[in-house]
Protein backbone atom coordinates (compact mmCIF):
# COMPACT_ATOMS: atom_id res chain seq x y z
CA UNK A 1 0.00 0.00 0.00
CA UNK A 2 1.32 3.43 -0.97
CA UNK A 3 0.06 6.97 -0.97
CA UNK A 4 -1.56 7.80 -4.31
CA UNK A 5 0.46 9.95 -6.68
CA UNK A 6 -0.84 13.45 -7.29
CA UNK A 7 -2.16 14.48 -10.70
CA UNK A 8 0.04 16.57 -12.97
CA UNK A 9 -1.29 20.01 -13.88
CA UNK A 10 -1.38 21.72 -17.28
CA UNK A 11 -0.03 24.79 -15.48
CA UNK A 12 3.63 24.58 -14.43
CA UNK A 13 4.98 26.68 -11.56
CA UNK A 14 8.67 25.70 -11.52
CA UNK A 15 9.99 29.25 -11.72
CA UNK A 16 7.56 30.46 -9.08
CA UNK A 17 8.59 27.64 -6.76
CA UNK A 18 12.32 28.22 -7.22
CA UNK A 19 13.52 30.79 -4.67
CA UNK A 20 16.77 32.45 -5.66
CA UNK A 21 18.38 34.07 -2.63
CA UNK A 22 20.47 37.23 -2.96
CA UNK A 23 24.09 36.97 -1.91
CA UNK A 24 23.69 39.54 0.83
CA UNK A 25 21.98 38.22 3.99
CA UNK A 26 18.66 40.04 3.62
CA UNK A 27 15.64 38.74 5.51
CA UNK A 28 12.64 37.78 3.42
CA UNK A 29 9.31 39.57 3.42
CA UNK A 30 7.14 36.44 3.44
CA UNK A 31 3.91 38.29 2.74
CA UNK A 32 5.46 39.79 -0.37
CA UNK A 33 7.10 36.50 -1.34
CA UNK A 34 3.83 34.56 -1.36
CA UNK A 35 1.48 37.43 -2.17
CA UNK A 36 -0.80 36.76 0.79
CA UNK A 37 -0.93 36.66 4.58
CA UNK A 38 -1.42 32.92 4.98
CA UNK A 39 0.62 31.17 7.68
CA UNK A 40 4.06 29.95 6.60
CA UNK A 41 5.66 26.63 7.52
CA UNK A 42 9.28 25.67 6.90
CA UNK A 43 10.71 22.26 6.03
CA UNK A 44 14.43 21.90 6.64
CA UNK A 45 15.94 19.35 4.28
CA UNK A 46 13.18 18.78 1.73
CA UNK A 47 15.04 15.96 -0.01
CA UNK A 48 13.13 14.94 -3.11
CA UNK A 49 10.13 16.95 -1.96
CA UNK A 50 7.58 14.29 -1.07
CA UNK A 51 6.46 15.81 2.22
CA UNK A 52 6.30 19.42 1.07
CA UNK A 53 4.44 18.36 -2.06
CA UNK A 54 1.77 16.42 -0.16
CA UNK A 55 1.48 19.03 2.58
CA UNK A 56 1.13 21.93 0.15
CA UNK A 57 -1.35 20.00 -1.98
CA UNK A 58 -3.60 19.19 0.96
CA UNK A 59 -3.28 22.57 2.70
CA UNK A 60 -3.73 25.25 0.04
CA UNK A 61 -4.34 27.91 2.71
CA UNK A 62 -0.81 27.46 4.10
CA UNK A 63 2.44 28.61 2.50
CA UNK A 64 5.48 26.32 2.59
CA UNK A 65 9.13 27.27 2.52
CA UNK A 66 11.69 24.55 1.99
CA UNK A 67 15.48 24.49 2.10
CA UNK A 68 17.79 21.79 0.77
CA UNK A 69 21.58 21.78 0.58
CA UNK A 70 21.93 18.98 -2.01
CA UNK A 71 21.22 20.59 -5.38
CA UNK A 72 20.24 17.35 -7.13
CA UNK A 73 17.52 16.74 -4.54
CA UNK A 74 16.41 20.36 -4.66
CA UNK A 75 15.97 20.20 -8.42
CA UNK A 76 13.94 17.02 -8.07
CA UNK A 77 11.72 18.65 -5.47
CA UNK A 78 11.18 21.77 -7.59
CA UNK A 79 10.23 19.57 -10.55
CA UNK A 80 7.75 17.52 -8.51
CA UNK A 81 6.05 20.60 -7.05
CA UNK A 82 6.16 22.60 -10.28
CA UNK A 83 4.49 19.84 -12.29
CA UNK A 84 1.50 20.00 -9.96
CA UNK A 85 1.04 23.73 -10.52
CA UNK A 86 1.31 24.58 -6.82
CA UNK A 87 1.72 28.27 -6.00
CA UNK A 88 2.06 27.99 -2.22
CA UNK A 89 5.62 26.57 -2.17
CA UNK A 90 9.03 28.23 -2.39
CA UNK A 91 12.18 26.09 -2.36
CA UNK A 92 15.73 27.36 -1.93
CA UNK A 93 19.27 26.04 -2.01
CA UNK A 94 20.59 26.94 1.43
CA UNK A 95 22.32 25.74 4.57
CA UNK A 96 19.72 25.48 7.31
CA UNK A 97 21.32 27.50 10.11
CA UNK A 98 22.32 30.43 7.91
CA UNK A 99 18.86 30.45 6.32
CA UNK A 100 17.20 30.62 9.72
CA UNK A 101 19.59 33.26 11.01
CA UNK A 102 19.88 35.48 7.94
CA UNK A 103 16.68 35.05 5.93
CA UNK A 104 13.75 34.73 8.32
CA UNK A 105 12.12 37.54 10.32
CA UNK A 106 11.20 37.19 13.98
CA UNK A 107 8.02 35.23 14.70
CA UNK A 108 7.39 34.65 11.00
CA UNK A 109 6.65 30.89 11.00
CA UNK A 110 3.67 28.85 12.14
CA UNK A 111 5.60 25.56 12.12
CA UNK A 112 8.96 23.95 11.36
CA UNK A 113 9.40 20.41 10.02
CA UNK A 114 12.70 18.56 10.41
CA UNK A 115 12.47 15.03 9.05
CA UNK A 116 15.49 12.72 9.24
CA UNK A 117 18.25 15.29 9.74
CA UNK A 118 21.77 14.03 9.11
CA UNK A 119 22.91 12.39 12.39
CA UNK A 120 26.61 13.01 11.71
CA UNK A 121 27.45 9.87 13.70
CA UNK A 122 31.21 10.41 13.98
CA UNK A 123 32.15 12.30 17.15
CA UNK A 124 34.31 14.83 15.31
CA UNK A 125 31.29 15.76 13.19
CA UNK A 126 28.79 16.25 16.04
CA UNK A 127 29.23 20.02 15.84
CA UNK A 128 27.56 19.88 12.41
CA UNK A 129 24.32 18.44 13.76
CA UNK A 130 21.27 20.62 13.28
CA UNK A 131 20.02 20.19 16.83
CA UNK A 132 22.45 22.30 18.81
CA UNK A 133 21.74 25.26 21.13
CA UNK A 134 22.46 28.08 18.67
CA UNK A 135 20.10 26.55 16.09
CA UNK A 136 17.38 25.94 18.67
CA UNK A 137 17.64 29.62 19.60
CA UNK A 138 16.92 30.48 15.97
CA UNK A 139 13.97 28.06 15.93
CA UNK A 140 12.60 29.98 18.90
CA UNK A 141 13.19 33.37 17.29
CA UNK A 142 11.42 32.60 14.01
CA UNK A 143 8.47 30.64 15.41
CA UNK A 144 5.34 32.40 16.57
CA UNK A 145 4.11 31.67 20.11
CA UNK A 146 2.21 28.40 19.91
CA UNK A 147 4.07 27.38 16.75
CA UNK A 148 5.08 23.74 16.37
CA UNK A 149 8.46 22.20 15.75
CA UNK A 150 8.24 18.61 14.55
CA UNK A 151 11.23 16.31 14.20
CA UNK A 152 11.66 12.68 13.15
CA UNK A 153 14.73 10.47 13.23
CA UNK A 154 15.60 6.83 12.76
CA UNK A 155 19.02 7.17 14.41
CA UNK A 156 19.09 5.65 17.94
CA UNK A 157 22.03 7.77 19.10
CA UNK A 158 20.74 11.05 17.70
CA UNK A 159 17.23 10.77 19.19
CA UNK A 160 18.35 11.28 22.83
CA UNK A 161 20.56 14.19 21.75
CA UNK A 162 17.59 15.88 20.09
CA UNK A 163 15.49 15.30 23.20
CA UNK A 164 18.21 16.67 25.49
CA UNK A 165 18.95 19.79 23.43
CA UNK A 166 15.29 20.67 23.05
CA UNK A 167 14.56 19.89 26.69
CA UNK A 168 17.22 22.39 27.75
CA UNK A 169 15.52 25.25 25.90
CA UNK A 170 13.21 27.42 28.02
CA UNK A 171 11.43 28.52 24.85
CA UNK A 172 9.80 25.17 24.05
CA UNK A 173 7.48 22.71 25.74
CA UNK A 174 6.73 19.13 24.76
CA UNK A 175 3.61 19.15 22.59
CA UNK A 176 2.72 15.58 23.54
CA UNK A 177 1.81 12.60 21.40
CA UNK A 178 -1.59 13.60 20.07
CA UNK A 179 -2.05 11.87 16.67
CA UNK A 180 -3.58 15.08 15.29
CA UNK A 181 -0.08 16.57 15.32
CA UNK A 182 0.78 14.19 12.48
CA UNK A 183 -2.20 14.57 10.16
CA UNK A 184 -2.70 16.13 6.76
CA UNK A 185 -6.23 17.13 5.70
CA UNK A 186 -7.65 14.49 3.42
CA UNK A 187 -4.73 12.13 4.03
CA UNK A 188 -5.23 11.24 7.66
CA UNK A 189 -2.26 9.94 9.62
CA UNK A 190 0.66 10.46 7.26
CA UNK A 191 2.99 8.56 9.58
CA UNK A 192 1.38 5.20 8.83
CA UNK A 193 3.09 4.79 5.48
CA UNK A 194 5.64 7.54 5.66
CA UNK A 195 5.56 10.65 3.56
CA UNK A 196 9.25 11.35 3.13
CA UNK A 197 11.28 9.10 0.86
CA UNK A 198 13.64 8.39 3.74
CA UNK A 199 10.82 7.19 5.96
CA UNK A 200 9.38 4.90 3.32
CA UNK A 201 12.83 3.36 2.84
CA UNK A 202 13.58 3.05 6.54
CA UNK A 203 10.21 1.49 7.32
CA UNK A 204 10.83 -1.16 4.67
CA UNK A 205 14.17 -1.87 6.35
CA UNK A 206 12.44 -2.24 9.71
CA UNK A 207 14.18 0.67 11.38
CA UNK A 208 12.47 2.17 14.45
CA UNK A 209 11.20 5.70 13.88
CA UNK A 210 11.13 8.27 16.68
CA UNK A 211 8.92 11.37 16.52
CA UNK A 212 9.05 14.56 18.52
CA UNK A 213 6.88 17.66 18.66
CA UNK A 214 7.41 20.84 20.67
CA UNK A 215 5.38 23.99 21.01
CA UNK A 216 6.86 27.47 21.18
CA UNK A 217 6.00 29.00 24.54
Amino acid sequence: MTLPDLPVSDERTHELVRLELPEEPVRLDLRELFGNENPVELEIGVGKGRFVLLAAWSRRDVNFLGVEYARKYLERAIDRVGKRGLANVRLAHAEAFSFLRDRLPDRSLAAIHVYFPDPWPKKRHHKRRLFRPEVVAEFARVLRPGGLLRAVTDHPDYAPVIREVMGASPDFEDAGRDPSLWELPGMGDYTTLGVTNFEIKYRREGRPIQRFAWRRR
